[in-house]
This record gives C-alpha cells, sequence and structure tokens, in this order.
C-alpha cells in the first residue's frame, strides 16, 4: 500500500516547482525581450499612422486645379473693361459743363426729356433711338444753367428755351442766345438727391397725359430729376453760350 506520506511530498515537490522564481538574470532578459517586442509593434503602428496621415494631408493637392496658362489670376479689373456706371462722374463734373447726361423723370417711369422728332418741344419720353435729341450739357453760367443739346442741330448749339405760349406754357429746342434769360435755368438739389428745374418763378415740371415739359404751373414742386451720365461732352461752349454778361 502506498505512503500516504510519498503523496504530500509529491505535491509539496510541484507547488515549489510552480511558486519558485528563475533567477533575477532570467527575470530581467525576458524583461527586455518584451520591451523590445512592444517597441517595434509601437514603431510600427506610427510608421502606418504617419504613412496614412500623410497620404491624408497631401491627398487635397492631388485635386487643385492648375489654372489654364492663358487666364490670369482674378485681380483688379482694367479700366478698359470697368462697367460704365462704376466710371460715371460726379455732380461737379455734370454740373460743370463736363459731361453729357439725360435727364431722366423718376415719376414718369424713368422717361428722359428729349426734343420731338417732329417739332422743337421737350417732353418726357421713353422712346428708343432719340439720343441724339435726348442727351444734353449743363453749361454753368453764375448761379444759372444753360442746358443745351449735347449735339448740335443745324446752324449751331440747341438749347432748352421757355415759351410762354398757351396756358401752361412750353419748353422748346431754340437756337442757344447768350442775351436770352428764358434760356436760363435754376438747378437745385432736393432732399431725395434728385434735382429740380426752376425758371422765373416757377418750377418747369411735366403734366400729365403728353409728358410735355411745361414753365408754368400754378403748383408746387411736383417734378424732379436725375442726370444720368453719358460720357464726355462733345460740344464745348464757344465764347456765346459761355457768355456771363
Amino acid at each position: 500500500m502506498a505512503d500516504p506520506h510519498d503523496d504530500l511530498r509529491a505535491i509539496a515537490d510541484g507547488v515549489r516547482r510552480v511558486t519558485t522564481l528563475p533567477p533575477a538574470q532570467t527575470v530581467r532578459r525576458r524583461s527586455d525581450q518584451r520591451r523590445r517586442r512592444r517597441a517595434a509593434v509601437t514603431g510600427v503602428g506610427l510608421a502606418v499612422l504617419a504613412v496614412t496621415a500623410g497620404v491624408t494631408l497631401t491627398q487635397p493637392r492631388d485635386h487643385v486645379a492648375t489654372p489654364d496658362r492663358g487666364v490670369s489670376p482674378a485681380g483688379p479689373v482694367s479700366p478698359s473693361v470697368v462697367p460704365s456706371v462704376t466710371a460715371s462722374a460726379g455732380p461737379r463734373e455734370i454740373l460743370g459743363g463736363r459731361r453729357q447726361v439725360r435727364i431722366v423723370v423718376p415719376g414718369v417711369g424713368g422717361a428722359a426729356l428729349a426734343i420731338g422728332r417732329a417739332d422743337d418741344r421737350v417732353r418726357a419720353t421713353a422712346e428708343r433711338g432719340v439720343d441724339d435729341g435726348a442727351l444734353w450739357v449743363l453749361r454753368p453760367e453764375r448761379d444759372r444753367f444753360r442746358i443745351e443739346l449735347a449735339t448740335p442741330r443745324g446752324a449751331g448749339p440747341v438749347c432748352m428755351t421757355v415759351v410762354h405760349d398757351a396756358a401752361p406754357g412750353s419748353v422748346r429746342g431754340r437756337a442757344c442766345d447768350p442775351a436770352a434769360q428764358t434760356q436760363l435755368f435754376r438747378i437745385d438739389q432736393v432732399p431725395d438727391g434728385s434735382y429740380s428745374i426752376f425758371q422765373g418763378k416757377r418750377y418747369v415740371q411735366v403734366v400729365d397725359g403728353t409728358h410735355a415739359l411745361v414753365p408754368d404751373l400754378p403748383e408746387a414742386l411736383t417734378t424732379t430729376y436725375e442726370f444720368e451720365d453719358r460720357g464726355a461732352a462733345t460740344q464745348k461752349p464757344d465764347a456765346t453760350s459761355s457768355a456771363t454778361g
């Protein structure tokens, strides 16, 4: 029969084998091996991450479009292609007689003052093809203005002229006359930025229906005007139309 003490000794020997620590040198060697393995794995991971990041960061450059060699980068627009509206002159040039303008009547759907084709009467019209009768130059004479047609007709310059005929009168295109007080108008800016035209004792205004420009309406200001720049005046004032006497 087996001795029970032999079994106990076998169990004790097994426990000693399991619980006995290896020598310190062996422990250090194993620890160094584990650190090297972790460092190698970490290095590989970082390398993969760097490559991935590099691809991610550099990928957008592959999609940047290269400008055509014949196309210049966006920059300031050259003066030759600036829209005319941005190059429009200010009040100083317009009221100084250096610009030709359309005299627009905002209250009549943007119609402009023009000399009629069939007569010399000035009306507000939106008719096309009347630019030669709808462009004016505001010639200053002291505190008044002579409103002269930009393109001369017949023998010489044509000016707006007040005619006190059948009420409420009329404004017509007549030869400019330096002695004619009926060709001198006062032009004032009103609070909304537009302008009034005054001659003699009353405002020069547009009447409903015919849209004729008249000088003798017995009423307060109802018609104002805007000056739409249409370029440099081609007709310079001569000795007679610039007289101040």
